[in-house]
């Protein structure tokens, strides 16, 4: 279902927000975007609720000096209050002074609260050769 170019803004702009969220390691920030339900789904985790999910971003925060994420061709779709995306991500981490940079594909629903699109569901996965 093709979006609006106003719908389209407003996620594409939630999407800028969780990553600066991330980049900033801002725990806080980050779980502002998310639905009291919310549900995360990662190689080889879950998190549960927006306290599973603050926990395993503050884990992953501790472990990282820098953290970036960058999303490519992001393809939009919506029906009413519902959105869901899919995009290329890459992560970008320096841990210990090195640098590693890791793709991956995540899918995501949204709802529209009426005033803003928050994160329902996403689900990461890792790309391979």
């Amino acid at each position: 279902m093709r979006v609006s170019e106003q719908t389209e803004n407003q996620i594409m702009a939630v999407l800028q927000r969780m990553a600066e969220a991330v980049a900033d390691k801002d725990p806080d920030g980050a779980t502002a975007l998310l639905d009291p339900d919310f549900l995360f789904i990662g190689p080889g985790e879950k998190a549960l609720g927006v306290n599973g999910f603050c926990r395993r971003l503050e884990r992953d925060f501790s472990r990282a000096e820098t953290i970036s994420v960058s999303l490519s061709d992001v393809l939009i779709s919506a029906e009413g209050t519902v959105a869901w995306i899919v995009a290329d991500l890459t992560c970008r981490i320096v841990a210990g002074g090195t640098p590693e940079a890791h793709g991956a594909r995540m899918t995501a629903v949204l709802r529209g609260t009426g005033h803003t699109w928050i994160f329902a569901r996403v689900h990461i996965s890792t790309m391979t050769a």
